[in-house]
């Protein structure tokens, strides 16, 4: 009897391990420290870094309304310098990992930043971790980076090229990293902002509100 009892409490115990592992993290949102904090370069590329990124990779594959394409450590209240990219369509594309940025380094970009493919109509940027603002944002149009990247059980070297709308991505969570949020741009350069009400976009005419994030 108390052989059955132990063995109920094991498969308890493995279905809550399970669970906590399938859990997604916590995005924080603004104006959480985090936010506005430098992250730390990774050195230590055991279970911890590997766990975090699993964790990681969980959350923003969960990520509805909107869905998310790129997610940064700190935006999980986890100042390293790692963060993640899904852009690729899910519903066209085999279930794949969002791709992994460690310890990322911009080295080379385009001579001009671009809104968008339509100068016209701007691309507006979002953030998860500011829910319902958006902003168009001038990015470089293309980029280089250099980054380390997990690989089965390897950690390897990277520097790859990215362009439009990857590169934008890259860009903004880049800037996460160093406690930059795009709304920044917008103060700086007098752009727009605007918040999501229903199904419509409305400009924030208090520009002190978005000095406070």
């Amino acid at each position: 009897m108390k052989l059955q009892k132990i063995e109920a409490y094991l498969v308890k115990l493995g279905q809550f391990v399970i669970e906590k592992q399938t859990d997604k993290m916590k995005i924080v949102t603004i104006p959480h420290p985090s936010l506005r904090s430098l992250a730390m370069p990774v050195v230590d590329f055991g279970m911890d870094l590997r766990n975090l990124v699993k964790d990681m990779q969980n959350t923003l594959q969960k990520t509805t309304n909107p869905r998310g394409v790129g997610l940064a450590a700190p935006q999980v209240d986890q100042l390293w310098q790692v963060f993640l990219t899904d852009i690729e369509d899910r519903a066209l594309t085999e279930s794949t990992d969002p791709k992994v940025f460690i310890n990322p380094h911009l080295v080379k970009h385009s001579k001009e930043h671009t809104f968008g493919p339509d100068p016209d109509n701007p691309r507006l940027e979002g953030c998860l971790s500011m829910p319902g603002l958006y902003g168009a944002v001038p990015r470089w149009q293309w980029i280089e980076v250099e980054f380390q990247s997990l690989q089965d059980e390897r950690v390897v070297d990277k520097k790859e090229r990215f362009d439009g709308f990857q590169a934008r991505v890259v860009q903004h969570e880049i800037d996460h990293l160093s406690g930059r949020l795009f709304t920044d741009y917008s103060l700086e350069l007098g752009l727009p902002v605007y918040r999501e009400e229903g199904k419509e976009l409305v400009e924030i005419t208090d520009r002190l509100a978005l000095e406070l994030y």
